[in-house]
């Protein structure tokens, strides 16, 4: 029997959990001032000050009257960057590639758009601190498999859960236009995907005659009923394509279907597209910055200026790594993409922007993101230098105003406990 003792045991244990698990609070003013800021959306501005209170940038400037209650961090000699966007990755979904039962990534079968890939984010991977170790501090998280995949999400890397790592959920649904369908006309796979969207239209307009009370409801079809915001707009489509043929004619089954909002994820050969691509305003997730050239007759650095060319060409885009596989577990190094670019012709400030602004832009959240602004979320970090270069060290990190334990990564404890011993050695 339940006493009325038991319930308020069990109500002030209720109570506790809710205490320990719950996001720490935000409130409060924070100065972090001395440091060189870069908001990547204006210049540099030596000796900098950043205001920070429950969670976001209050203000940002050089001269600012810091309030007597606030919580002053010296960063002399440092330089303050906004937190790099992953703009396409399986973190959290991936642990050990080459062990599959850390690997979440896809469901069975080829139309798996019901999937939302954000209820399988493992918050407490491994591969999260390090990442932010390396100052990707939100990500792309996007589902893999199939024809259509399904919807992807953007979190924060750190949280008690995926519900509190969500900061945009849906961003977009995934489709990878089958290779096959660049040369074939009647390609099986392209047919299905056609017949379901085709399919998911009806299936709408019947729920719309519905709830108009003009014919009788549909049967319950959730793969159908997913497809609804791709179909009305609102949510775009990412298309994966690689191969200069396979692009161009995903964007030609694009144009058919006209899907207005779409983004185009894709290898280097992207560049040789660029044209079509600034014409009709298609934004890119650039892949494959590090891949060695397929054809006899590319330059060895084909993939290292697809970068450069693209802005040229004046396409938005962003730069990724491949997403799955090894580079997951090496998702930290993402800037060094952009840095290679850079080392490749891309302008500098460009080369910051496709891994934090442009991303956040593509992604939709260039109001929370990608920048240091007021108004925007306090993600933010401190380094020694230029963080796309690999021997720049990452001193500080702060997430939504609250500053990040880097000893959360186990790289960084083996290196302080390995290099602690070698100086006892000696």
């Amino acid at each position: 029997m339940i006493t009325e003792r038991t319930v308020l045991i069990l109500a002030a244990a209720t109570l506790l959990l809710g205490l320990q698990f719950s996001p720490p609070a935000r409130a409060g003013l924070t100065a972090l001032v001395g440091a060189t800021v870069h908001p990547v959306s204006s210049e540099a501005m030596e000796n900098g000050v950043v205001l920070i209170e429950n969670g976001r940038i209050r203000a940002v400037g050089v001269e600012l009257d810091i309030p007597d209650d606030a919580h002053v961090v010296e960063l002399d000699g440092l330089h303050l960057y906004p937190g790099f966007v992953h703009p396409g990755t399986q973190l959290g979904l991936t642990e050990i590639s080459s062990v599959a039962g850390t690997v979440d990534t896809a469901e069975m079968g080829s139309i798996n758009a019901a999937v939302r890939v954000e209820v399988a984010v493992n918050h407490d991977s491994e591969l999260l601190p390090t990442t932010i170790a390396g100052g990707v501090l939100y990500a792309h998280v996007v589902p893999a498999g199939g024809l259509i995949r399904g919807t992807s999400a953007v979190l924060r890397l750190d949280g008690w859960s995926w519900e509190e790592m969500v900061v945009q959920s849906p961003v977009a649904m995934h489709l990878a236009f089958p290779p096959g369908a660049a040369s074939d006309e009647d390609n099986e796979d392209l047919a299905l995907i056609d017949e379901t969207l085709e399919q998911a239209r009806h299936w709408h307009s019947a729920e719309q005659a519905a709830a108009r009370g003009e014919a009788a409801r549909p049967p319950r079809n959730d793969t159908l009923q997913a497809l609804g915001p791709l179909l009305a707009g609102d949510v775009p489509l990412m298309i994966h394509a690689n191969g200069i043929d396979v692009i161009e004619a995903a964007l030609d089954w694009a144009e058919r279907q006209r899907f207005e909002k779409l983004i185009l994820v894709a290898n280097a050969d992207v560049q040789y597209a660029a044209e079509r691509l600034a014409a009709s305003d298609t934004a890119v997730i650039l892949r494959g910055i590090y891949n060695m050239p397929v054809r006899r007759w590319e330059p060895y650095d084909m993939a290292f200026v697809a970068a450069a060319r693209l802005h040229e060409a004046g396409v938005q885009f962003a730069i990724s790594d491949s997403g799955g596989g090894m580079d997951v577990a090496n998702a930290r190094n993402l800037p060094f993409h952009a840095g290679s670019a850079a080392a490749h012709g891309l302008a500098g400030d460009a080369a910051l922007k496709s891994v934090t602004l442009w991303p956040a832009e593509i992604l939709g959240l260039d109001d929370r993101l990608g920048s240091i602004e007021p108004g925007k979320q306090a993600s933010l970090f401190a380094s020694t230098g230029d963080p796309l270069e690999p021997m720049t060290s990452i001193r500080h990190v702060w997430i939504d105003g609250q500053e990040y334990d880097l000893t959360r990564d186990r790289g960084r404890r083996l290196y302080e406990r390995y290099r602690a011993r070698t100086l006892q050695a000696r």
